[in-house]
């Protein structure tokens, strides 16, 4: 089958086309609602109504002309209750600050240093230990 030269296509294809949209009136263009009055008007109407469930919270909203559902009123809800908990607890920062936890009972190098020449001038571990309690009952 012999292709068809362009000029033929062109020329069938030029058909009056009938479009709808010059026969009708566009309707008129809604301005865009402000970024984020949805969510500003969930939440001042959480803290005015704390009593009420998110169900009740969105039925209001869409009753005032603000389509809301019961999901981002709880989204919101939810958000909000984060960042409160994130406010209320303490700084990381803080304890670590204070500097590294040491358990009573740990020994110095130092410390251990001194134990060693002491076992060294007693002649050993058991002389040592003799020593330390004889001390000990001469302290109390």
């Amino acid at each position: 089958m012999p292709r068809k030269a362009k000029a033929k296509i062109e020329a069938e294809s030029t058909e009056p086309e009938t479009t709808e949209s010059n026969s009708v009136e566009a309707a008129p263009v809604e301005a865009k609602p402000v970024r984020g009055a949805k969510t500003a008007a969930i939440k001042t109407a959480l803290k005015t109504h704390k009593d009420k469930s998110p169900k009740e919270i969105a039925e209001l909203l869409t009753a005032s002309g603000m389509p809301t559902t019961a999901g981002q009123v709880s989204n919101v809800k939810s958000i909000l209750a984060a960042k409160k908990k994130a406010k209320a607890a303490p700084a990381p920062a803080a304890e670590e600050a204070a500097g590294p936890v040491v358990p009573k009972d740990a020994v110095s190098v130092a410390l251990l240093v001194k134990a060693k020449k002491l076992v060294q001038e007693l002649g050993g571990v058991k002389e040592a230990r003799t020593a330390l309690n004889a001390l000990a009952q001469l302290m109390d």
